[in-house]
């Protein structure tokens, strides 16, 4: 049980360091019990002495993913925020009116 309850303290310092980071103010309860419920469900998995690795690696992976997401520059999360999906040139279809989007 040691290394789900580690997990769970590595993801929740994950999102206290992001609220820190963007906001410069604690995170909201609800972000913190969310995550708590589901290294709660988690726990509950890992009861069974067959699925203990595969509730502590699912935990370690969404320590993992948390993570990924505080640097979207390294994984690609967050480049294409205010672009269009189009590429450029191509034409993109408003309200039935071919429209060319440059």
């Amino acid at each position: 049980m040691g290394g789900l309850v580690a997990a769970w303290a590595v993801g929740e310092g994950i999102i206290v360091y992001r609220a820190f980071k963007r906001t410069h103010a604690p995170p909201m309860p609800g972000q913190l019990l969310a995550s708590s419920a589901l290294f709660v469900m988690l726990a509950l998995l890992a009861e069974s002495d067959t699925a203990r690795p595969l509730a502590v690696a699912l935990a370690w992976g969404f320590d993992l993913a948390a993570w990924l997401d505080l640097a979207p520059q390294i994984t690609g999360g967050g480049a294409t925020a205010g672009k269009s999906a189009t590429a450029p040139g191509s034409s993109a279809s408003s309200s039935g009116k071919g429209v060319q989007v440059v």
